[in-house]
């Protein structure tokens, strides 16, 4: 006796596999756009934290003052020599971040020449939100000025 042999798939099992299909990838487009999300405010949170280090040490190299300025719910800054600060142009953070709150005293962190430690706003924390109401702190840590990354 002859057996048949079975060439191809039936209907079922391509609509089953093309269901599987489906799931995993909108298992993987959630977990893609959260990842995005991530990286965007992760960015904003190291532009922000490289400018506070670079202007600190600016004001160690060049013996000035330096400021950075930002206000509350807002998505730009200021960063620069403290005599010349409002003649500067913002600077913007990515798009959909902004800036939760910032430091009292009008959100202004300021770094004395000739050691660039901190005159005002020491201990300040500028906290970003950003998609999906992700939260990051920037935190300016004592008198030496310390710029610390974290999560709330």
């Amino acid at each position: 006796m002859r057996r048949l042999s079975k060439q191809g798939v039936s209907l079922v099992e391509f609509l089953i596999a093309l269901a599987v299909l489906g799931i995993l990838l909108g298992a993987g487009f959630v977990s893609l756009r959260s990842y995005q999300q991530s990286l965007i405010i992760r960015e904003a949170a190291t532009q922000v934290a490289t400018e506070l280090q670079g202007i600190r040490q600016q004001a160690r190299r060049q013996s000035v003052n330096f400021t950075f300025q930002a206000s509350a719910n807002g998505n730009t800054y200021r960063a620069g020599r403290s005599s010349n600060l409002a003649s500067l142009p913002s600077k913007s953070l990515p798009s959909g971040v902004v800036f939760q709150s910032v430091p009292s005293g009008g959100g202004i962190v300021r770094f004395d020449a000739p050691y660039g430690i901190v005159s005002s706003g020491a201990n300040g924390s500028y906290v970003l939100r950003g998609p999906g109401n992700r939260v990051l702190n920037i935190n300016v840590v004592g008198r030496t000025g310390k710029v610390v990354v974290r999560a709330p």
